[in-house]
């Protein structure tokens, strides 16, 4: 299908570009006041010209000069009449008149390429607010002004925000462009700020709407998720809505306790629980919330749209660093810590669901004889008495669970059925925790105080209630766990490089700079249930290994990696399996694993090229039935981890795997 006609079938019909040269009379921030050729210019006035402006605008005749300069009405003046005060006004608009001659060419570049695939296209300076109300694309220049400094970033974000205020549940498609070098250290605040969707938002520098096929490759991207990225703006602004008016319902029902109400509700049963006041409130906000949350009527049919989610053409990330998917689970399965202040029971020092764990400043050998649990920094333990049972001391002695926390990384994540928190904060650290159900313990209530009190146990965590029951359970029961939100994927952070085999046959490094933005490495699960790991790089990534592929020489190919090298290059399954992740099942430290073509098989092309996971002697010369499929070459290493871990580590975790070899 031709990007003519994807654009067609996702109803893709107007475009906008926004950019200040599009604007018929400069300001301030084009004519810089600073501009040494304005005490010329003011020099050689002579009293006609004077009275000119004057004429066009009053105050210029009793404003002193300094004021004028910075007067937007006086520019605007000055730039109309410059025909006819000549020459003298050359040296103040001469930058400024450059500047709109190159911006210009790449609008035109611009508008000729999107009506080129059809598309009707408009364009507007600054106030652009009412004609993006219809615009399905929108280009917009990074800076509003020639200065290109905070203040024309600050004004090019306000007023895409102010434009897209009003259809937040059918956003456009936007493209961030600009001449500036700043474009990339400044998307990722631009997006973030403005409230765009990462697979509905792109950037591309001006200089490449020339002789580069980059604009039409975003457009690929972004039309063929147009209906997904809408249809996830749409659940964000239903649930930013739904949100509000469920805090509303929410303080509106609690409102109406009275203090006498709570008083009664303090006498009759929090003082017979055990629990504080404060706490018990918090708790039932959160449940009655959630509870008007589920009876938006917006929330619910926008979620059901989701359900409609395609995965068969999912876009890589366009942002390096995806978000860290963990931190969402360590929100699902834990309290926030500044909710620890509130206590669990009025008269217990712990409650239902803490995790507590040694102190920095602990007497192990103290803590030891107070508690009777052999704890050593690792070891965590995580209280399941019920929170009634501890008021009072209920119960002789309190419940324990026994862990080991241990610091997140790619290895440890895992869906097999072990007991474990699999992500959850403890200090600045984010942590997974290996419950053994076989280790169970008790403390009595002294024992507990008496280790708060000489400051050797503290509470490092609480976990939510649902993630606590299913724990509980598999310890006292074994009748399977509660059932629970499923646990997101995880992401962790890697670093690529890109090799061809020279003609000697040795990996040779390809140098694309893009590759320092990094990759990251998802760890899932599929269909099946089985362990499985996507290595997602953003399309910036993706665009450049496929330009700096195209641009080898196969001549400066080794001779039986030609035909591997070549169907790579040209037949679009590489840019394939960028665009949708390449598989790292199988990938291993001591050898390298092979990529497998997609339309190569009936060229007798089964592979077309290597891959390796923290591979050490990844330089060496490649024996045969290696060439013969290194069309390419990826080498992925494990980032911010002091020991990588190497492939039996992970097939040891029950992480992926291994396979046998390729053949």
């Amino acid at each position: 299908m031709s990007l003519s006609d994807l654009l067609k079938e996702k109803n893709i019909k107007n475009a906008l570009i926004v950019d200040d040269v599009c604007d018929a009379v400069p300001t301030i921030n084009d004519i810089d006041p600073g501009n040494e050729d304005w005490p010329t210019f003011n020099d050689d006035l002579l009293e006609e010209h004077r009275n000119k402006i004057s004429k066009a605008y009053p105050p210029a005749s009793d404003k002193p000069f300094d004021e004028l300069i910075a007067d937007n009405d006086y520019i605007a003046a000055v730039w109309n009449l410059r025909g006819e005060l000549g020459v003298i006004c050359e040296p103040v608009f001469a930058t400024y008149i450059d500047d709109q001659a190159s911006d210009q060419h790449h609008i035109d570049l611009a508008i000729e390429k999107l009506k080129a695939l059809g598309l009707n296209c408009e364009t507007s300076g600054r106030d652009f607010i009412d004609a993006a109300q219809t615009a399905d694309l929108i280009l917009i220049d990074l800076f509003f002004s020639k200065t290109q400094d905070d203040t024309a970033l600050e004004e090019s974000k306000n007023k895409l925000s102010q434009a897209l205020e009003t259809r937040r549940n059918n956003p456009p498609l936007v493209i961030l462009m600009s001449r500036s070098h700043r474009l990339e250290a400044k998307r990722d605040e631009f997006r973030d700020d403005v409230g765009l969707l990462d697979s509905s938002f792109r950037i591309i520098r001006k200089a490449d709407l020339e002789d580069t096929d980059r604009l039409e490759r975003h457009l690929i991207r972004l039309a063929e998720n147009s209906i997904d990225s809408r249809r996830l703006a749409t659940f964000f602004c239903t649930v930013e809505d739904g949100m509000k008016k469920a805090t509303e319902s929410t303080l509106k029902l609690l409102r109406n306790l009275r203090l006498s109400d709570i008083g009664q509700i303090q006498q009759l049963l929090l003082n017979a629980e055990g629990q504080p006041t404060g706490s018990y409130l918090v708790d039932v906000f959160d449940r009655v919330l959630q509870h008007e949350i589920e009876r938006d009527t917006g929330i619910i049919d926008a979620a059901i749209e989701l359900n409609q989610f395609s995965t068969s053409s999912h876009p890589p990330p366009f942002v390096a660093g995806s978000p860290e998917l963990q931190e969402l689970v360590e929100r699902l399965l834990t309290q926030n810590a500044k909710r620890l202040r509130l206590p669990g029971a009025l008269e217990a020092s712990v409650t239902f669901g803490d995790v507590l764990k040694i102190s920095e400043n602990v007497d192990i050998e103290r803590l030891k004889s107070e508690v009777l649990v052999d704890l050593t920094p690792d070891k965590v333990l995580l209280v399941l008495t019920p929170a009634c049972d501890l008021q009072r001391s209920g119960v002789p002695r309190i419940l324990l669970l026994v862990g080991t926390a241990k610091l997140l990384n790619v290895q440890d994540w895992s869906y097999g059925n072990d007991a474990r928190t699999p992500a959850i904060r403890i200090g600045q650290e984010l942590y997974w925790i290996k419950w053994n159900l076989k280790h169970i313990d008790t403390v009595s209530h002294e024992q507990l105080n008496r280790a708060f009190q000489s400051d050797d146990l503290i509470i490092a965590a609480r976990l939510r209630e649902a993630h606590v029951l299913e724990l509980q359970q598999r310890v006292l029961s074994g009748l399977g766990r509660v059932g629970m939100i499923a646990t997101l994927p995880a992401t962790f952070p890697v670093n690529v490089e890109a090799y061809y085999a020279n003609t000697e046959g040795i990996p040779t490094r390809l140098e694309v700079p893009e590759l320092a933005e990094g990759a990251v490495c998802f760890v899932g699960r599929d269909s099946n249930s089985a362990p499985a790991l996507r290595l997602i790089m953003t399309d910036h990534c993706c665009d450049a290994l496929t330009d700096a592929y195209a641009g080898i020489d196969e001549r400066q190919v080794a001779e039986l990696a030609r035909q591997a090298f070549n169907h790579a290059r040209t037949s679009g399954d590489f840019r394939h399996i960028l665009t949708t992740g390449i598989k790292l099942k199988g990938a291993k430290d001591n050898r390298w694993t092979y990529i497998a073509s997609i339309t190569g098989q009936d060229a007798n092309i089964p592979h077309m090229g290597l891959l390796a996971w923290n591979f050490q002697n990844s330089t060496n010369v490649l024996i045969r039935k290696d060439l013969l499929k290194a069309g390419i070459i990826l080498l992925i290493e494990d980032r911010e981890q002091t020991e990588a871990p190497d492939f039996e580590t992970v097939v040891r975790s029950g992480l992926i795997q291994p396979e046998p070899d390729p053949t």
